[in-house]
């Protein structure tokens, strides 16, 4: 039992020890950014003005004093409420870039510990030191923008409903329920996680063992939803605003060269920009807000009627979507971005990518219900994100999860014993066993 406690207290200092690392690499991409922090991604501005305005107004709006309050149909609140305290006092980039890189070392940390749960205490050490090294959280959690935070929150969320609420009950559904609403604010896109985690747990540990927690899961996810829905309703009519027609719209061209458009596309692809000009053109916060509700309608309509004339074409750019989602974003300015670095990453990516699938299909075959989350995951945030416009970063929820079927690959798991037979002890042995 010494040994025992020695080896665990050696694995934690060792964990807390590369998440020290991500932290340390963080704080070095501000280093980097600073002090102009990357103004190409202009994503910041909007998410400071939110923020700054929950602090001076307590309202969600951009509309600064003494105009009156215009509400905000583009942005989510999850994040600018996640950096509303850093604004009562200025908004530092640094802060917001120290506070993340505590984020990254934090997300270290839950990767482990759930890789532990799934491949054992070594695979979830490799785990956690693939996600401490890899520069795109870093990279992202120098920047104003959502991202990181969404990936943080949704595998934390994850983390908690398969690791807390089946010790803890009602309380652990609680709290997984409450992350997964941040996470849900922060892109409502990742509301798949919600259903898969829930139904891994039923189906790991009964549905009468989960019944109660899982209903306090559902209760705590509506208690924190509800007012943004409400806040929709009341300013424009709907739960929810957003891009998502503007994604789907710009998602159909992605990959497909102008001088290729055939007469329907090009009437659209015109018909587009001059709808985005019309929008430009507006004066006006107010105005502007409810412009935009329109603009995204008539994106999406114009999107869902291009995917209807050429549904083959669109779904075969899938592809090559799919690979800017997996390889996009370099984690460096665009001006320090060659076509060789970007070469390198993309296969770099490419490879991390693949040796990650493989990786938890491995870890499937070990027999838990559990195990085929990690999975079910990636393949969720691929299925979200193939209709619309990609971008590398829209992947970042996901990559713990690959990081997870790496570490599979690289040490050699071992076939877990059946749970329904007892140890010598007389205990039951454990869900895993150490790599």
């Amino acid at each position: 039992m010494v040994a025992f406690f020695l080896d665990r207290h050696r694995t934690d200092t060792v964990i807390l020890a590369v998440a020290a690392v991500g932290f340390l690499f963080t704080v070095a991409y501000g280093a980097y950014l600073a002090p102009d922090w990357d103004p190409t991604r202009n994503d910041q501005r909007q998410y400071l003005a939110l923020a700054r305005e929950i602090v001076e107004r307590g309202e969600f709006t951009r509309a600064v004093s003494p105009e009156p309050f215009v509400p905000e149909p583009l942005r989510l609140p999850g994040y600018p409420l996640f950096i509303a305290p850093l604004c009562a006092v200025g908004c530092s980039n640094w802060a917001i870039t120290l506070t993340q890189a505590l984020l990254v070392a934090g997300l270290v940390v839950i990767v482990a510990k759930y890789a532990t749960t799934l491949i054992g205490r070594r695979g979830g050490l490799v785990a956690a030191g693939l996600v401490a090294l890899n520069p795109s959280f870093a990279f992202f959690g120098a920047h104003a923008l959502s991202d990181l935070f969404g990936a943080v929150v949704l595998v934390a969320s994850v983390a908690a409903t398969v690791m807390l609420m089946p010790r803890i009950g009602p309380a652990g559904g609680f709290l997984a329920g409450s992350l997964f609403a941040f996470t849900v604010l922060t892109r409502p896109v990742y509301l798949f996680a919600v259903p898969l985690s829930m139904l891994g747990v039923a189906l790991r540990h009964g549905l009468r063992r989960a019944a109660a927690p899982i209903v306090l899961a559902v209760v705590a996810f509506a208690m924190m939803v509800a007012p943004y829905v409400a806040y929709m309703e009341s300013s424009f009519g709907r739960p929810v605003v957003g891009s998502s027609g503007s994604a789907l719209y710009l998602g159909y061209f992605q990959g497909l060269p102008e001088s290729g458009l055939d007469a329907t596309e090009r009437e659209q692809l015109d018909a587009g920009r001059a709808a985005i000009a019309r929008f430009d053109a507006v004066a006006g916060r107010a105005a502007q807000a409810r412009a935009w509700v329109v603009l995204d309608d008539e994106l999406r309509a114009r999107g869902l009627a291009l995917i209807a004339h050429d549904p083959w074409g669109f779904a075969a750019r899938g592809l090559f979507r799919s690979i800017v989602l997996w390889t996009g974003d370099v984690p460096l300015r665009a001006d320090d971005t060659t076509p060789t670095i970007a070469i390198l990453w993309a296969v770099a990516s490419l490879v991390f990518f693949g040796l990650g699938l493989l990786g938890t299909v491995r870890v499937i075959r070990r027999g838990d219900p559990l195990s085929a989350l990690p999975l079910l995951l990636i393949l969720a945030t691929w299925g979200a994100s193939y209709p619309i416009i990609a971008e590398g970063r829209y992947s970042l929820p996901a990559l713990p999860f690959v990081a997870i079927g790496v570490a599979a690959v690289l040490i050699r798991l071992k076939k877990p014993a059946p749970r329904d037979v007892p140890s010598r002890a007389g205990t039951p042995p454990p869900a895993h066993s150490q790599a």
